[in-house]
């Protein structure tokens, strides 16, 4: 039996919480931009996002490392981006798709419960992945 995509809760730096869209694959398809304080910020947030998908806008972001990613904004600023770079800006364009056709009906996990960052162990001196967008 194939899983839904869904939103998944991901503990932050200073015990704040951020969200990730899972495929039903598991793959991850999009993280939130913002850490929230609590879990039920971060939840209103999810449900902020479906509601207003439409009217977000994507940009492209290249880096100096042949790179790209897809960022979303709304009118209050970045709202998510993608959660790994991609080698071709199609490839990245194709990935905000996933995340746009998925993010609608995707379901919100546990709202109770969020997971640790396992990338934080790897990082060099605690650096977000995202902080070159924050």
């Amino acid at each position: 039996m194939a899983k839904k995509p869904r939103f998944q809760l991901v503990g932050a730096p200073g015990n704040t919480t951020r969200w990730r869209l899972l495929g039903g694959n598991n793959v991850s398809l999009g993280s939130g931009a913002v850490n929230y304080r609590d879990n039920r910020e971060c939840v209103a947030a999810i449900h902020w996002l479906r509601e207003n998908l439409d009217s977000t806008r994507a940009e492209y972001s290249h880096n100096s490392g042949g790179t790209w990613r897809w960022l979303l904004y709304a009118d209050a600023g970045l709202v998510a981006l993608a959660s790994h770079p991609y080698g071709r800006k199609i490839e990245a364009r194709h990935g905000l798709e996933r995340f746009w056709a998925a993010a609608p009906s995707a379901d919100v996990l546990d709202s109770r419960e969020k997971v640790a960052d396992w990338r934080a162990k790897y990082r060099i001196g605690g650096e977000s992945p995202h902080k070159s967008f924050e």
